[in-house]
């Protein structure tokens, strides 16, 4: 299979660091890629810390993969959080001015025509199938637990002034739960992973502009940073693309 891969992790107007991350990797005898993005938190500089253990920690189990089409994606993908969950947690222990750091995490991996996505917090995925935007994660947040209870609405949630605030995180506690979620992609179609700092700022309709004119000529990764930045993002920002491109005719 054929991809088109552009990505961007930005510090931001404000910010004085850069906790977010981003990494991806193609096995192209295997025919298969990995993309992770992360948004790290807790404490100076330990935010950025605790998304680069994750991001390490899946490159390194990436390297030892050996088949495809690999049976159990799902499982994989929620051993690897856990298990990096667990180290992050551990450094956390072991470094005092490391304590209380954790980071979002959404991973992803496409095998044949399979979309494999797990997360824990409110880092997403989203796709762009046949000109429609599909929100394919579920934030991980206190006010989207309400939502899921029927408590406050989604448009509701949208205008909270605590809408960022985690249910839970990587590196934080010891048991924590991952959701996965597979989708059949097509040639056409892409997938797009981003940070709250890119996506709380745009709109479905922006974000749908943006990816209906992602190409193999036109990199939108910049536009979408900027776009966001103007409308007053506060955080990191950070964009992942793959398109898997029309066959020629």
């Amino acid at each position: 299979m054929n991809y088109h891969i552009k990505s961007l992790c930005h510090q931001g107007a404000i910010r004085d660091n850069n906790e977010d991350a981003i990494s991806y990797g193609i096995n192209e005898e295997l025919g298969i890629i990995w993309m992770l993005v992360a948004d790290g938190m807790g404490g100076h500089n330990a935010g950025e810390v605790a998304s680069a253990m994750l991001v390490d920690h899946i490159k390194k189990a990436w390297d030892k993969i050996s088949v495809s089409p690999y049976p159990h994606w799902d499982s994989w993908i929620t051993k690897q959080l856990n298990g990096a969950n667990m180290a992050i947690l551990q450094q956390a222990k072991n470094q005092q001015t490391q304590q209380g750091m954790g980071t979002t995490g959404v991973l992803m991996v496409i095998d044949q025509y399979n979309c494999h996505i797990g997360w824990v917090g409110d880092s997403r995925a989203y796709s762009f199938k046949s000109e429609q935007l599909q929100q394919e994660t579920v934030d991980h947040t206190m006010v989207q637990e309400l939502v899921n209870k029927g408590v406050i609405s989604a448009a509701t949630a949208k205008k909270s002034n605590t809408k960022n605030m985690l249910s839970q995180a990587i590196g934080v506690r010891e048991k924590i739960t991952i959701d996965t979620v597979t989708i059949v992609i097509s040639n056409g179609d892409t997938i797009m992973l981003s940070t709250d700092g890119l996506h709380d700022y745009l709109t479905e309709q922006e974000i749908s502009h943006y990816l209906s004119q992602f190409s193999v000529n036109k990199n939108v990764c910049h536009d979408m940073i900027k776009q966001a930045i103007a409308k007053n993002s506060r955080d990191n920002l950070t964009v992942g693309l793959i398109n898997l491109p029309h066959k020629p005719a």
